[in-house]
C-alpha cells in the first residue's frame, strides 16, 4: 500500500532531494499549503525539517520555541528533523554546545517534540517514510489534510509578520512595533531599526530583501548575519535585557559567552 505524505508547498520547492527520495521509496507525495510544519504523515504526526545552521540561528533570534509551540499545538506527536552536522554547525557559528543541548532538552521536556538527527536529505526521507508507514499501516491512522489555525489577535499577526524577516524574532518584532507603531510604518523606516536594537548587519540584509527586484532575486545571495555580529552589534538595551531576564536557552548562551570572554580577555 502506498503511504501518503503531505508536503508544505514551500518545502516542496526547496527540498527537492527529500521529495524525490520519498517518491522513489514508493510514497504518494501531495503538495499543500500548510499552516504548521513541513510534512504530515497522519492526524497525529506533523514533522518540521530544519537544517543545522537554521536551527542554531533560530536559537539566537528567539524563533525556535515559538515555532516549537505552534508545532506542539498542531498535533499530539510533533517531530523535528535536524538535517546536517549539528555539532560542526555549532563550531562554525561559534555557539557553545551547552546552548544547543539546552535547546534540545527544552524541546523534549517542555514541548514534547521528538528530535531526530539526520545526516542528509536521503536519511530525512527515510525518517519521513518510516513515520508514514508506522502511522498509516501499523497504527491505522488517517492523514490530516486540513489544519484549522486558532484565531489570533491583530497584535499576534503583526508580530508574526515582522518575525518572518531574518534576524527578527518575536522579541525584536515587538520592540520594532513599539517604536514605529504599525508594521507599515516599521517597514517604511527599516533603516532606523537600530532604535529597536537591530544590528546594522541585519538591517543590511533586510534592505536587500525589501529593495531587490523580484526578477533579479535569484541572482542575489542572502548572507545571514553571524551570531558573533548579533552579539557584538546588539544595543546596550538588548544586552542589559539578557542580563536582567536570562531565560531558557538565552541563559545558556549568555553564560557561555561571558565565560569565553573571561577566559580569553584579548578577544
Amino acid at each position: 500500500m502506498p503511504y501518503v505524505v503531505i508536503v508544505d508547498s514551500r518545502e516542496y520547492r526547496t527540498a527537492e532531494e527529500v521529495v524525490k527520495r520519498l517518491r522513489r521509496l514508493g510514497a504518494t507525495v501531495i503538495q499543500k499549503m500548510l499552516d504548521v510544519g513541513d510534512y504530515v504523515v497522519s492526524d497525529k504526526v506533523v514533522i518540521e525539517r530544519k537544517r543545522a545552521s537554521d536551527f542554531i540561528s533560530s536559537i539566537v533570534d528567539g524563533r525556535l520555541f515559538e515555532q516549537a509551540k505552534k508545532l506542539a499545538d498542531s498535533c499530539s506527536r510533533p517531530v523535528l528533523i535536524l538535517e546536517g552536522n549539528l555539532w560542526s554547525a555549532t563550531r562554525y557559528r561559534n555557539v557553545h554546545v551547552h546552548a544547543v543541548l539546552g535547546a534540545l532538552l527544552t524541546l523534549a521536556l517542555k514541548f514534547n517534540v521528538l528530535v531526530l538527527l539526520s545526516r542528509d536529505p536521503e536519511m530525512t526521507a527515510f525518517y519521513i517514510y518510516d513515520l508514514a508507514r508506522l502511522e498509516q499501516e501499523k497504527e491505522k491512522r488517517g492523514i490530516k489534510t486540513v489544519f484549522t489555525r486558532k484565531n489570533r489577535s491583530i497584535r499576534e499577526l503583526q508580530i508574526g509578520l515582522l518575525s518572518t524577516l531574518p534576524g527578527i524574532g518575536p522579541r525584536r518584532a515587538e520592540k520594532i512595533l513599539q517604536e514605529f507603531k504599525t508594521p507599515l510604518e516599521a517597514l517604511k523606516n527599516f533603516k532606523l531599526w537600530t532604535r529597536a536594537g537591530v544590528p546594522e548587519s541585519t538591517i543590511a540584509l533586510i534592505r536587500k530583501i525589501l529593495t531587490t527586484e523580484y526578477e533579479k532575486a535569484d541572482e542575489e545571495i542572502a548572507e545571514q548575519p553571524t551570531i558573533d555580529s548579533v552579539v557584538r552589534e546588539g544595543s546596550g538595551d538588548n544586552k542589559r535585557e539578557l542580563r536582567e531576564k536570562p531565560t531558557g536557552i538565552l541563559r545558556f548562551f549568555q553564560n557561555e559567552h561571558e565565560d569565553g570572554q573571561r577566559s580569553n580577555p584579548s578577544s
